[in-house]
């Protein structure tokens, strides 16, 4: 059986794309730091505005699509997910928590890309950044981006924003 025949149309519309993502996040922090996260409702911006104090982010490239993948933790967030992952509890950014960040924008980026090469992307791996502190990412396009925050136990928000030009 094949992949299905892949119509031009902005995957931020598929719901499936989008659920892509989401599932990564639910099985990433669950198995990596035994933590559970609600998701928020998605929004989309037109601008990208820092939401964390820290963030990893992936390049994505199939054919003429290209876009990002970013997750930005607030220090409550990473913190929260640092200790559960590894034990370790944090009061500053360190080099333990911008590794965990990597990690968990890989695993999250991976395990979404193994679902949407399956529904027929071809999508392929790709080595994230991590930013710390306050940034700022110009676009020099007019795509817009879908945020979905996800909520941890301790009251924390992350958000995992996904950025598509076609």
């Amino acid at each position: 059986m094949g992949a299905e025949n892949l119509q031009p149309v902005n995957p931020l519309l598929d719901k499936r794309f989008v659920s892509a993502f989401v599932d990564g996040v639910i099985k990433t922090t669950s198995l990596m730091a035994s933590t559970q996260v609600v998701v928020g409702k998605p929004t989309v911006e037109t601008q990208f505005q820092a939401k964390g104090d820290v963030a990893g982010m992936v390049g994505m490239v199939f054919g003429q699509m290209k876009g990002t993948m970013s997750i930005s933790f607030s220090k409550e967030a990473i913190f929260q997910i640092v200790e559960n992952m590894l034990g370790e509890k944090n009061t500053e950014i360190n080099a333990s928590v911008t590794d965990a960040v990597g990690e968990m924008t890989n695993q999250i980026y991976g395990t979404a890309k193994t679902t949407l090469n399956q529904m027929g992307y071809a999508f392929e791996m790709a080595i994230p950044s991590v930013i710390q502190g306050t940034f700022t990412i110009s676009k020099h396009h007019s795509g817009a981006t879908l945020v979905i925050p996800f909520n941890l136990s301790n009251g924390s928000t992350f958000f995992v924003d996904i950025t598509v030009i076609m």
